[in-house]
């Protein structure tokens, strides 16, 4: 608990700044906006839950009611920029922080060029600008059109963040970047898959890619993740390996709800890399106990 001490007062000292930035950029009362940054921080999705409710979506299910409700809700707004508060994020956040100035340290780079994929209002790619400033290039990808990416775009500006935002998925560059950075958002999408073959296409060889996921997490507080990826959880170090990109470094701090994995595109892969994913000890026990809890089920 003590790693959490520092970063709990500073997100208690953050609430009002939230409550702020909030209500300035999307133009709504300043005490509706507390009442509901105070009920996200109380349980993270409970805006979503409530706008869900509204929408009629179906919960757990991608359909185009799910597609117009992630293009025309602000909810998701209150969920990530609480959540960037949270100890447990600051904490992720750190240690992607810290691959990044590995690969920056191994790869001796004078500039990189980092992919900001699903950054949902933009918290991540805001503290990689600040670490980094002008050492990097930063490309920002988000659900053009929706709420949550026009308040990004508002925060981008008022921070004066230095990012190329990409509002057609078809124009990311292939074989371009040096890392990818996608936190929470493969148990989103109908297709996984096909976005772990992106990210892939998208790396130059030797980059890396620096993920979470919670494909297990179908909770009532998260309507947005897919029963369809439950196939998943616990397979995704086997799905990069898939796509020629191998696990380089998995976070096993216990107290990480999400633990940042790291991989490495390579040109081909060995079966030397497929052994090392095998004999991974803490990734074949999430594998086996994903497994088992799908039979019981």
């Amino acid at each position: 608990m003590e790693k959490f001490k520092n970063l709990e007062f500073e997100f208690f000292m953050l609430y009002e700044d939230i409550c702020q930035e909030i209500s300035e950029l999307l133009g709504e009362n300043i005490n509706d906006v507390r009442k509901k940054v105070w009920k996200e921080s109380l349980m993270a999705g409970a805006n979503v839950v409530e706008e869900a409710i509204k929408f009629g979506i179906d919960f757990h299910i991608y359909n185009e009611k799910m597609e117009r409700f992630y293009k025309e809700t602000n909810a998701f707004i209150f969920e990530t920029m609480v959540e960037a508060c949270r100890p447990g994020k600051q904490l992720v956040m750190k240690k992607v922080k810290s691959r990044i100035d590995n690969y920056i340290q191994n790869h001796q780079c004078n500039k990189l060029y980092i992919l900001m994929l699903g950054d949902g209002s933009g918290s991540d790619t805001i503290y990689i600008q600040k670490n980094y400033k002008d050492k990097v290039t930063l490309y920002y990808f988000d659900i053009p059109g929706s709420k949550t990416f026009e308040f990004a775009m508002r925060r981008f500006k008022k921070y004066n963040v230095d990012i190329k935002v990409i509002s057609n998925y078809k124009e990311i560059p292939k074989n371009f970047f040096d890392v990818v950075v996608s936190l929470e958002v493969l148990e989103h999408l109908p297709d996984p898959i096909e976005a772990i073959k992106d990210i892939s296409i998208f790396l130059r060889i030797g980059g890396i890619a620096l993920i979470t996921e919670s494909f297990g997490a179908i909770q009532p507080n998260f309507p947005t993740h897919l029963k369809s990826n439950l196939k998943f959880a616990g397979r995704t170090p086997f799905l990069f390996l898939e796509n020629n990109l191998v696990l380089s470094y998995f976070n096993q701090d216990s107290f990480l709800l999400f633990r940042p994995m790291e991989f490495v595109k390579k040109d081909k892969i060995s079966i030397r890399d497929y052994m090392k994913v095998i004999l991974n000890k803490p990734i074949l026990k999430s594998y086996l106990k994903s497994v088992v809890k799908r039979m019981l089920k």
